[in-house]
């Protein structure tokens, strides 16, 4: 079981503190970061998180007003609020929230809300959502609706690529990289998880390291042992392998005899 978290705060520093404090816990994956509110409901409406780490004040609308816009929504993650102001925690637990956590955030206090958030996705206590909240969330991990594009990260930056614009994903150590025509971008999806919610029509897992965008390969190239090579259309014209064991998959989206 993995944590999906997502950090809301307009300060660079206290980003990177929070992610630091986060990497302490194997279970706990911060696959999104925000400025701002805005910034916030573009993530939030393109992937299911667990867990929102929520400044108070931010420019614009406060994170108060941001977690209140959530209710109603199919899936509601939950809600940490991490600020520096005491003042705000009456409001904070009416909305309600998960937990409150005060700047500088203690290592225990930390250990405390992660352990919350633990029981609340394994259906115990939960942040005042009761029944239906959870089976909201049971629901949502089970349908992995699929993605209508993909957020990645560029220059500390969140970008929504779409779907048409992706050559290649591929996988290499711990990180996932997509390709696009002219760069490369750093996904904090994990490939296993695109291959459930990319279209299957469009996208093709050819190796165990490698996810590839149909429409995007030039040339299709019979390889040794029964392998092929895919010759893509992006700057470098990359090429990536067909694994013996999905060249029958291959063959049948292109029609191959």
């Amino acid at each position: 079981m993995v944590l999906r978290a997502l950090i809301v705060d307009d300060e660079y520093p206290a980003r990177m503190e929070l992610r630091y404090q986060l990497s302490q816990f194997p279970d706990v994956e911060v696959i999104g970061e925000a400025t701002n509110a805005r910034e916030a409901m573009t993530l939030i409406n393109a992937l299911d998180y667990d867990v929102i780490f929520l400044d108070v004040q931010m420019p614009g609308m406060t994170g108060l007003e941001l977690a209140k816009s959530l209710k109603g929504r199919p899936v509601v993650p939950k809600v940490v609020f991490v600020t520096a102001y005491e003042n705000y925690a009456v409001s904070a637990f009416e909305i309600p929230a998960t937990d409150y956590l005060l700047k500088p955030i203690e290592a225990e206090r930390l250990a405390e809300t992660i352990q919350r958030l633990r029981e609340a996705k394994e259906g115990g206590a939960g942040d005042g959502r009761g029944e239906a909240g959870d089976s909201a969330d049971r629901s949502a991990a089970e349908s992995k609706p699929q993605l209508t594009f993909l957020m990645c990260e560029k220059d500390e930056k969140q970008i929504p690529l779409p779907l048409n614009e992706i050559v290649y994903i591929f996988s290499e150590g711990y990180n996932v990289y997509v390709q696009t025509y002219s760069e490369r971008l750093l996904t904090r999806h994990t490939l296993q998880e695109l291959t459930e919610r990319l279209p299957s029509s469009q996208f093709f897992r050819s190796h165990r390291s490698y996810l590839v965008n149909i429409y995007q390969v030039k040339e299709i190239s019979p390889y040794f042992n029964g392998a092929y090579i895919l010759k893509l259309k992006d700057k470098e014209h990359s090429e990536v392998i067909v694994s013996r064991s999905n060249v029958k998959r291959m063959k049948q989206l292109f029609s191959m005899g």
